[in-house]
């Protein structure tokens, strides 16, 4: 089955876990992004059962999360950064997630693109022996979108072409690839290249936005990002079906932006991404029914069924410090 992840990209619940999880419920979402530095941060100031507990109480796996190492550093910054691998591994273990995303920065300040390569091959088949061995999956997030505004002095990876060659050079089983779909526009990729991989061996996630017709992909700006379905000829809608017809499973979300949303309601904006994820997943046409169209009784009612599953994580927290605590540790 293909299971639906709350992005919380442009929602402005960054750090609020008890907000972020309310509104995954109340949509029914199977799963939520947390940022695992603000959950580290929790850990090191309040503890592991505290950093835990509103995931725990609310019965709610936490999605694919952002590692928080950056591969292309100098030797030092990246042995610094790893020594809280293990405690990461240990959180995500604890919250119920099998995958991690590593964001490929498309350029470098240290390395000439061969030497970065190398690094990045070898850095990684590291790191992914630790995960295989906690049975979790690395996917490779390509970010051509970041090109424009890059400041390294080498070029690297920023194409869809280079991106499989790096996951394939890796060639580890559970390393593969995190697919957005607007990144992959951008970064010239197309649905041929996915159609030949095995969708279920190398993706690891999918996040469906659309590029923009009008778009510059030499300076973009974040009214290019749409949500799947709205661009022209959407390649959200072709991706969704190409993963239908290869029985893909696994994590689906939504890419998004706050420029994505006209409305400003959280609780609306998270239902209309819910319905459309179902839609793609349905392998339905969103434009044909659009998610806006949703009626907000839908909202109440999810509301109303979740109540019991947020008073279970209010009382979780009670005798504990507040969730927001640790927002401005």
């Amino acid at each position: 089955m293909q299971y639906k992840i709350l992005n919380s990209g442009g929602l402005g619940v960054g750090g609020r876990q008890n907000e972020l999880i309310e509104l995954a419920l109340t949509h029914k979402y199977d799963g939520v992004e947390i940022d695992m530095n603000d959950l580290i941060g929790r850990h090191d100031t309040l503890g592991k059962e505290f950093a835990c507990q509103f995931l725990q109480s609310a019965r709610i796996d936490l999605g694919t999360f952002d590692l928080p190492i950056d591969f292309g550093a100098t030797d030092a910054q990246y042995a610094k950064q790893c020594a809280r691998l293990d405690t990461i591994i240990d959180l995500a273990q604890t919250l119920g997630t099998h995958q991690a995303c590593i964001r490929i920065a498309p350029t470098s300040s240290e390395f000439a693109f061969q030497e970065n390569f190398e690094n990045h091959r070898a850095r990684i088949s590291e790191v992914a022996d630790k995960f295989q061995a906690a049975e979790m999956r690395v996917g490779l997030f390509l970010q051509a979108s970041k090109i424009g505004k890059a400041t390294g002095d080498y070029k690297f990876i920023q194409t869809a072409e280079e991106i499989i060659t790096l996951a394939k050079t890796i060639g580890h089983t559970n390393v593969g690839l995190c697919i957005d779909a607007y990144e992959w526009c951008v970064g010239d990729g197309a649905l041929d290249q996915l159609s030949e991989l095995d969708v279920n061996q190398m993706i690891t996630e999918v996040r469906f936005a659309d590029l923009a017709a009008t778009a510059d992909k030499a300076n973009l700006n974040s009214s290019d990002m749409l949500l799947p379905g709205d661009g022209e000829d959407s390649f959200s809608v072709k991706l969704a079906n190409l993963l239908n017809s290869k029985d893909y499973q696994g994590p689906i979300a939504v890419a998004s932006n706050v420029n994505t949303y006209s409305d400003g309601n959280r609780h609306r904006t998270v239902e209309k991404l819910s319905f459309r994820l179902a839609q793609l997943a349905a392998g339905e046409d969103p434009t044909a029914n659009p998610a806006g169209e949703v009626e907000e009784v839908a909202v109440a009612e999810g509301e109303e069924s979740n109540n019991e599953a947020k008073a279970d994580a209010t009382d979780a927290s009670k005798d504990k410090p507040a969730d927001d605590a640790v927002a401005t540790a």
